[in-house]
């Protein structure tokens, strides 16, 4: 945790890295678009289970049944982009972006609910990818209920942590505001 917080500080701290962390999450977020794109309109089944919020087992298992085999060796494939680079690409950069905010507004720093947004999101895509690996066997009931808890909890804290950015950016831009009128 402390390399990773220190990575976030080096970041927040540089505007090449920051520049460079938010070029490399555009275009983590353009390829992920575009691979669950090609998965949804090639196999079908909708969304992937990564972008729902809880994951009932009944409904994990029908959506690796409906894409079929090519669509679970597609849905493997993202999952290796999920883990790297988007991952660590949106904890790097919004991550920087939040705690740059955070210092600005003399607030404590909650950058780390973008790592904890990560965490959760390997546990879950970890848990998904294997799940698609052992299809048609299931695994464990208490796996994929911790997987989907992790969902969860990835959903609530990277909100968390984008309410936070864009408040304390509306607060530090109201108060440069207000500090250049006087």
């Amino acid at each position: 945790m402390f390399i990773l917080t220190k990575l976030l500080k080096t970041v927040a701290d540089s505007k090449p890295l920051l520049i460079a962390s938010g070029l490399t999450e555009a275009l983590s977020v353009g390829v992920m678009i575009r691979r669950s794109g090609y998965l949804q309109s090639t196999f079908g089944g909708g969304n992937p289970p990564d972008l729902w919020i809880g994951i009932p087992e009944e409904k994990l298992y029908n959506y690796l049944d409906v894409i079929g085999d090519g669509g679970r060796e597609t849905y493997r494939k993202i999952n290796s982009w999920d883990f790297f680079p988007y991952m660590p690409a949106y904890m790097i950069f919004y991550g920087a972006l939040l705690l740059i905010q955070c210092r600005s507004a003399q607030a404590s720093d909650i950058s780390w609910l973008f790592l904890i947004a990560m965490v959760c999101d390997i546990i879950e895509t970890g848990t998904f990818n294997y799940a698609a690996n052992q299809f048609p066997e299931h695994i464990s009931s208490t796996i994929v209920r911790l997987a989907s808890i992790a969902n969860e909890l990835k959903w609530v804290s990277f909100g968390f942590g984008a309410i936070g950015l864009v408040g304390l950016f509306v607060h530090n831009s109201l108060k440069n505001a207000k500090a250049h009128q006087q």
